[in-house]
């Protein structure tokens, strides 16, 4: 497991969460939150991708049926999903995750990946 984590400050420096770049991260990896508040603030809580969709929950009390509406903060985005949606949103292009099967495809959403799973010899 690695020791660094990802982010797309507003500073200008190098990094993963605005969007996907060539380097896929894996959802164990730390991420700091960059879930938007007024004044171009952000959250920057150090989370494992795997724990965005609590975190949201928790930390950014985006909760509710799983069709309800909800605008991405994430960098300030400002799309709207429901809410079942959203974690994928910010994984796929905010932290840039990216879910491998053994037989070496690559995936941007976790469901994805199980479906192929269902077919794959790998």
């Amino acid at each position: 497991m690695s020791n660094h984590f990802y982010s797309r400050p507003s500073n200008g420096l190098s990094d993963s969460s605005t969007a996907p770049g060539p380097v896929a991260h894996s959802p164990e990896e730390l991420f700091q939150c960059m879930w938007g508040y007024p004044h171009g603030l952000h959250c920057n809580d150090l989370i494992r991708g795997t724990d965005l969709p609590n975190h949201l929950r928790e930390i950014h009390e985006i909760r509710g049926k799983e069709s309800a509406r909800a605008e991405c903060k994430w960098n300030h985005c400002g799309r709207e999903f429901n809410i079942g949606s959203l974690c994928e949103h910010v994984e796929e292009m905010h932290m840039g995750i990216a879910y491998f099967c053994d037989c070496g495809s690559k995936f941007s959403r976790r469901d994805t990946l199980s479906n192929h799973k269902k077919n794959c010899s790998g």
